[in-house]
Protein backbone atom coordinates (compact mmCIF):
# COMPACT_ATOMS: atom_id res chain seq x y z
CA UNK A 1 0.00 0.00 0.00
CA UNK A 2 2.69 2.45 0.91
CA UNK A 3 4.49 1.80 -2.38
CA UNK A 4 1.61 3.10 -4.49
CA UNK A 5 1.04 6.11 -2.22
CA UNK A 6 4.72 7.02 -2.30
CA UNK A 7 4.85 6.85 -6.09
CA UNK A 8 1.90 9.19 -6.47
CA UNK A 9 3.38 11.61 -3.93
CA UNK A 10 6.70 11.80 -5.77
CA UNK A 11 5.01 12.24 -9.13
CA UNK A 12 2.91 15.09 -7.74
CA UNK A 13 6.01 16.91 -6.51
CA UNK A 14 7.92 16.42 -9.76
CA UNK A 15 5.11 17.79 -11.92
CA UNK A 16 6.20 20.69 -14.11
CA UNK A 17 4.77 24.09 -13.26
CA UNK A 18 1.71 25.22 -15.16
CA UNK A 19 3.46 28.40 -16.30
CA UNK A 20 4.41 26.80 -19.60
CA UNK A 21 1.13 27.66 -21.27
CA UNK A 22 2.53 29.32 -24.36
CA UNK A 23 3.64 32.55 -22.67
CA UNK A 24 6.99 34.06 -23.52
CA UNK A 25 9.49 34.93 -20.82
CA UNK A 26 9.00 38.69 -21.17
CA UNK A 27 5.23 38.39 -20.85
CA UNK A 28 5.63 36.33 -17.69
CA UNK A 29 7.93 39.00 -16.22
CA UNK A 30 5.55 41.74 -17.33
CA UNK A 31 2.71 40.03 -15.45
CA UNK A 32 4.92 39.65 -12.39
CA UNK A 33 5.96 43.31 -12.58
CA UNK A 34 2.35 44.42 -12.83
CA UNK A 35 1.56 42.33 -9.74
CA UNK A 36 4.39 43.96 -7.78
CA UNK A 37 3.37 47.46 -8.89
CA UNK A 38 -0.24 46.68 -7.99
CA UNK A 39 0.87 45.53 -4.54
CA UNK A 40 2.91 48.67 -3.98
CA UNK A 41 0.07 50.95 -5.04
CA UNK A 42 -2.34 49.00 -2.83
CA UNK A 43 0.02 49.33 0.16
CA UNK A 44 0.49 53.08 -0.36
CA UNK A 45 -3.25 53.63 -0.80
CA UNK A 46 -3.92 51.57 2.32
CA UNK A 47 -1.42 53.61 4.28
CA UNK A 48 -3.08 56.87 3.24
CA UNK A 49 -6.47 55.39 4.01
CA UNK A 50 -5.36 54.58 7.56
CA UNK A 51 -4.59 58.25 8.25
CA UNK A 52 -8.06 59.23 9.42
CA UNK A 53 -10.30 59.10 12.47
CA UNK A 54 -13.06 56.99 10.89
CA UNK A 55 -12.86 53.34 11.98
CA UNK A 56 -14.13 51.93 8.66
CA UNK A 57 -11.40 53.77 6.76
CA UNK A 58 -8.78 52.41 9.14
CA UNK A 59 -10.13 48.87 8.70
CA UNK A 60 -10.19 49.27 4.91
CA UNK A 61 -6.61 50.59 4.95
CA UNK A 62 -5.44 47.66 7.06
CA UNK A 63 -7.21 45.27 4.67
CA UNK A 64 -5.49 46.90 1.69
CA UNK A 65 -2.09 46.62 3.35
CA UNK A 66 -2.76 42.95 4.12
CA UNK A 67 -3.76 42.32 0.49
CA UNK A 68 -0.59 44.06 -0.69
CA UNK A 69 1.49 41.87 1.60
CA UNK A 70 -0.11 38.67 0.27
CA UNK A 71 0.37 39.81 -3.32
CA UNK A 72 4.04 40.61 -2.69
CA UNK A 73 4.46 37.28 -0.94
CA UNK A 74 3.09 35.46 -4.00
CA UNK A 75 4.77 37.46 -6.76
CA UNK A 76 8.06 38.64 -5.24
CA UNK A 77 9.17 36.48 -2.32
CA UNK A 78 12.58 38.17 -2.33
CA UNK A 79 10.86 41.25 -0.89
CA UNK A 80 10.00 39.19 2.22
CA UNK A 81 13.28 37.49 3.21
CA UNK A 82 12.34 37.45 6.89
CA UNK A 83 9.40 35.07 6.28
CA UNK A 84 10.48 31.44 6.21
CA UNK A 85 7.58 30.11 4.11
CA UNK A 86 7.73 32.82 1.41
CA UNK A 87 9.52 30.64 -1.15
CA UNK A 88 7.12 27.75 -0.53
CA UNK A 89 4.09 29.98 -1.14
CA UNK A 90 5.68 31.46 -4.26
CA UNK A 91 6.43 27.99 -5.63
CA UNK A 92 2.81 26.91 -5.12
CA UNK A 93 1.52 30.09 -6.79
CA UNK A 94 3.88 29.57 -9.74
CA UNK A 95 2.18 26.22 -10.40
CA UNK A 96 -1.16 27.95 -11.00
CA UNK A 97 -2.29 28.99 -14.45
CA UNK A 98 -2.56 32.68 -15.30
CA UNK A 99 -6.36 32.77 -15.16
CA UNK A 100 -6.30 31.03 -11.76
CA UNK A 101 -3.90 33.66 -10.45
CA UNK A 102 -6.15 36.41 -11.79
CA UNK A 103 -9.20 34.94 -10.04
CA UNK A 104 -7.20 34.58 -6.82
CA UNK A 105 -5.91 38.15 -6.93
CA UNK A 106 -9.26 39.69 -7.86
CA UNK A 107 -11.03 37.63 -5.22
Amino acid sequence: MSGSGGASATSAHSAPPAQDEGMTWWYRWLCRLSGVLGALSCAISGLFSCITIHPLNIAAGAWMITNAFVLLLCEAPFCCPFIEFANTVAAKVDQLRSWQKAVFYCG
